[in-house]
């Protein structure tokens, strides 16, 4: 009893020092190929941008991270492609609303570039609340 009644003050002494207390959330990393599978043309920087504007910045107002990369990956005919690539990292809580919306962005993605898939990466990370 006495190491929880001290485990509990020095808890209370660290929460009114100024100790930031973090709170988990998901980051989801999404990959976006540009190659459509009936040849040229890959999806150019405009349709790219009217997505993410349209699409994904709407979805997550609150803030997401973008970068090009040149990406490789074996397609459903076992054939290795080689495309210009979208990476979206979004950082947000953990709901069942957040992945409504994260799964909305890959199956509109998927449908309107004809695409045969999005590579996702999930990880949990620690933000100061």
């Amino acid at each position: 009893m006495r190491r929880t009644a001290s485990a509990l003050l020095v808890l209370l002494m660290l929460s009114c020092a100024g100790i930031t207390i973090y709170e988990q959330q998901e980051m989801d990393t999404l990959y976006f190929g540009t190659q459509k599978p009936d040849g040229p043309p890959p999806v150019t920087e405009t349709e790219w941008q009217r997505f993410l504007e349209d699409e994904i910045s709407t979805r997550f107002p609150d803030g997401l991270t973008t970068w090009d990369a040149s990406g490789r990956w074996r397609d459903a005919h076992g054939v290795v492609e080689h495309e210009r690539t979208h990476v979206v990292q979004i950082v947000h809580r953990r709901s069942g609303e957040e992945e409504g919306r994260i799964a909305a962005i890959i199956a509109l993605y998927k449908k309107s570039f004809a695409q045969e898939s999005v590579f996702r990466v999930r990880s949990d990370v620690w933000m100061p609340r």
